[in-house]
């Protein structure tokens, strides 16, 4: 190469530190929305560490009148009570936490377009994919993180109760015992990515608002429906016997999250987190083909700037 010859200048990559800025950026600005999601997840903490003290009554009951009384006799903290109120707690981590992250995230999609964030991102070095990617990871990061806690105490409660014998026998305590756990957490991560696309599609706070609970449960009720979850966890295929043919798509409900009554009725304790890390697996692969379509969408709409 002669003395006169420019050397061929290469394109440069941001710097991995250059995205920590963005993330900042997000914190700083969806802290209002953190510190309710906090208080929210407190005030459920809170009801469930309350709860926790009625399965001391509840063992003493037990323990004084004998199993048969305490089953099917009618006393302040006998099985029906404390299983009530434990489906009761149930119900606010069911798919709750799951709608409220498709609300959370829609709106604050369609918010970034309506402000037209969008198109100052684009004037800078900043490209539209990662502005919304941070973003949606940070919410994810956050909800996931104020779930997990009322899920462990959840749990905690719940295991309790179920290895004394303390609940009653039948579809209660096989959805309060099942159903919550690891899954709990991959449907808010389903709502976050629904929440995302629909936002990114509409572009429009309150269509956004509606449209994301409802494809989360759509998409929750086809993964129950369509019993995929058997073809994951498959030790599960020959416990199962029958099929709902009624209701809304044949499915039953815990509070808003859609239900097969015959496949929670078919597990065991031993199949807790076989059932559990398979329904997850399939909710996270739903999430992730939902990001790539918000994604994809995303591509396509700023094109058009």
């Amino acid at each position: 190469m002669s003395a006169t010859t420019a050397p061929t200048a290469r394109p440069t990559r941001p710097a991995p530190g250059r995205r920590l800025p963005l993330v900042l950026i997000a914190v700083r600005q969806y802290r209002w929305v953190a510190l309710v999601l906090v208080l929210l997840a407190a005030r459920v903490c809170a009801a469930l560490l309350y709860h926790y003290g009625s399965w001391a009554d509840a063992t003493a009951l037990l323990a004084h009148v004998g199993g048969q009384e305490y089953h099917f006799g009618r006393y302040a903290n006998d099985a029906h009570h404390v299983t009530e109120q434990l489906v009761n707690d149930g119900a606010s981590l069911a798919f709750q936490p799951a709608l409220l992250a498709a609300i959370v995230t829609a709106v604050l999609t369609a918010r970034e377009w309506e402000s037209r964030r969008v198109v100052l991102a684009l004037t800078q070095s900043v490209t539209p994919r990662r502005w919304f990617t941070v973003r949606w990871a940070v919410l994810a990061a956050v909800l996931a993180a104020v779930t997990i806690p009322p899920v462990v105490l959840y749990r905690i409660s719940a295991v309790h109760g179920f290895r004394l014998g303390l609940l009653t026998y039948g579809a209660e305590r096989q959805n309060a015992y099942y159903t919550i756990g690891p899954v709990t957490v991959a449907h808010v991560l389903l709502g976050v990515a629904a929440g995302a696309l629909a936002g990114t599609l509409l572009r429009r706070t309150l269509p956004a608002l509606v449209a994301a609970p409802v494809l989360t449960w759509l998409v929750a009720g086809v993964l129950v429906r369509s019993r995929a979850v058997l073809l994951v966890d498959f030790p599960l295929f020959s416990q199962v016997d029958g099929f709902h043919l009624g209701g809304v798509f044949g499915l039953q409900f815990y509070d808003a999250l859609p239900q097969d009554s015959f496949l929670m009725n078919a597990l065991k304790p031993g199949d807790y987190w076989g059932f559990q890390i398979a329904s997850s697996v399939l909710v996270l692969a739903a999430a992730a083909l939902l990001t790539a379509a918000a994604l994809r969408v995303l591509r396509r709409r700023t094109a058009q700037y």
